[in-house]
Formats: structure tokens, sequence, C-alpha cells
């Protein structure tokens, strides 16, 4: 049984990452044995709640009790630096809420310390395990070589995510502890699934609004264009709409796939429609089913001892595809990326 404890006990850890951890699929694989967390009255109530984990309010008084293979990082990205560093100087494997870290040079720094060793580090990129972009990943794969297409992903919410405590202002907003508004929090799943189906973009420009919130600290609403040389992505993300959706639509000369916030996706080719059942994304509840499968993937790896770096160098890489898509919007122009 391979063991674990989640540090940060907020929404996510308790709505989607325990959940997924106590699914019948991973309950006889991992146990999750404690939780860290700093706020005296989110321990005292949790631990009433949760009765089987212990509660820690520091990772060093957690591993005095608990000697865990494995720590799942569900803190806010400002505390993910020094969280890791905790986690590689202890030698345990690494389960981390996206983004990485607040900056790229933070990744970078982070992303040399992990790379030789036989540390399993795994982001929460857990979007490439939906059976809806799974559809869009096999549509391209299936393509020629050189098949263009365009894909627009629109992605409306009401608002930023206001975490379980709706009297405090959520930590998104805060830009010292978020790193930025809906691009940095939304948009980075889709600037990895980007970089996902269609490989390294060349180029990248990006803007950025206050449409709804001008007193807000960051962004609440970005539109992205990457250019690849398979051809183009769009992402549009506001948190200044009246209610939750997600659309996407990709186009190519031989057909294309349309999805509209059901559960139902359309594909034609060469004239042919078919429908396909799919989540509906915009559900939170599916969440819980992609981390299932990523934590699956975590606890294969980990029994097999396969320290590959694949997450590491993708977690990275999209920190750098976001820090330039802040700076395309402040210099308001175009930005070519290098691709290593």
């Amino acid at each position: 049984m391979i063991k674990g404890a989640i540090v940060g006990f907020g929404k996510i850890a308790r709505t989607n990452h325990l959940q997924a951890f106590q699914s019948e699929e991973l309950q006889k694989r991992i146990d999750i044995t404690s939780a860290v967390e700093v706020d005296i009255n989110t321990r005292e109530s949790c631990s009433k709640e949760y009765s089987r984990l212990n509660f820690y309010e520091s990772l060093d008084e957690m591993y005095l009790s608990d000697k865990v293979d494995f720590i799942d990082i569900t803190t806010p990205p400002k505390y993910h630096k020094e969280i890791i560093e905790w986690a590689i100087d202890k030698g345990i494997h690494i389960i981390c809420e996206k983004p990485f870290t607040i900056s790229y040079a933070e990744a970078t720094e982070l992303y040399s310390k992990i790379n030789d060793l036989n540390i399993l580090f795994v982001p929460c990129h857990q979007y490439k395990y939906s059976s809806l972009w799974g559809e869009f990943k096999s549509f391209i794969d299936e393509l020629n070589d050189d098949e263009k297409v365009f894909l627009q992903f629109n992605v409306f919410r009401a608002g930023a995510d206001p975490g379980l405590n709706a009297n405090v202002s959520p930590w998104r907003l805060n830009k010292d502890i978020s790193g930025g508004g809906i691009l940095s929090d939304t948009g980075f799943h889709y600037l990895y699934l980007a970089t996902w189906l269609l490989g390294q973009p060349n180029k990248v420009t990006a803007i950025n609004h206050n449409l709804a919130h001008n007193n807000f600290q960051v962004e609440d609403t970005s539109q992205v264009i990457l250019e690849f040389e398979r051809g183009i992505i769009q992402i549009n993300l506001t948190w200044a709409s009246n209610s939750r959706k997600n659309e996407a639509k990709l186009i190519s000369k031989v057909g294309g796939l349309y999805y509209s916030g059901e559960e139902y996706l359309i594909k034609i080719i060469n004239g042919n429609e078919e429908i396909i059942a799919v989540p509906n994304v915009s559900d939170k509840s599916h969440y819980t089913s992609l981390y299932v499968n990523l934590f699956s993937d975590f606890a294969n790896n980990m029994q097999k001892k396969i320290f590959n770096k694949d997450g590491l160098k993708e977690a990275l890489n999209t920190i750098y595809l976001l820090e330039k898509c802040y700076e395309s919007s402040k210099a308001q122009k175009t930005i070519e990326l290098i691709n290593e």
C-alpha cells in the first residue's frame, strides 16, 4: 500500500482529490493517512469531519509521525516551491496541483533539482484524461501530417472559484498568491492541452482584460492565440459571464468536431455526421474521475519504480508558455517562442 499526505486541505483537496483516493479503483492501492493544514480553524473542524486522517500544522510535524511515500500538494501556487523543496530534501514523490509554480524562474530551479533524482513528479494536468479531449486528440492524430487545423476553446465562468469560505476574498484574486487571474487559473489547463494536441507552439499573442471587475488585481478575461506548424489554437476565457459553460470546436478541410457544452460531441468527416457521447466538462463532479485516472497512473509508476520526467517537463513548458502569454499581453505584441 502506498502512503500519502495531502498538503493544503481546501476545496480541491476535499471535493476532488480525497474523493478520488477513496474511489473503488484506488482505495486498495493508496492510503491517505495525513493532511497538513496551516489554518487552525480548518484543522480543528476537519479533524472531526475527517476523523480517519491525522492533521498536522507543518510538514516536519507530519513526517515525524507519518513516513509517507508521497505528498499531494493542493495549496495555492505561491506555496508550491517551498513544499516541493521540502519533498526533494526528504526524497518523497510528488503530486502537485497546477500551476507548477508562480513563475518560470521558480519552475526552472525546481526542474533542475528534480530532473536527476529518482523522484516521481506528477502535475495535476488531469484534463488529458477526459474522453472529450481524447476525441480531439484522436481526430488530430488521424489526420495527414500536412493537414492544418483551427481549434477554439471557449470557457465561460460567472466569477473566480470562491473556495469553501464565501465570506473571504478568493485567493485567486490575489496576484501575489495566484500569479494571475483566469489565464493562470483555468487557462493553464488549456495551455497544456494545446501542446498535448499540436506540440510546441511557435508564437503566442495574448490580450488580457477586466470586463466586469475593474477592482481586481488580476485579469477576469483573456484571449490567447497560439500558432503551430499544424495550425492555430484560440483560447477565450472569462469570469464575466452570467453562467458556467464550456464550448470547443475543431475545424479542418476533411471535417471537424463541435462541442457546445452538453453531453455529446458532433463529429463530421467528409460530410458524414456522428454523435458521440461525452461528459459535460462544465460539471465539476466529472473532475473526480479524471483525478482517479491520473492518480492511478501515478500509483502504477511508483509501484514499478518508473521515475520518468514527462510530467515535470510538461509542467515546466506550460509555465514558460503562461509567462509568455502575460508578456505578450503586457507588451501588446506577438511573442516568438523558444522550443527546446
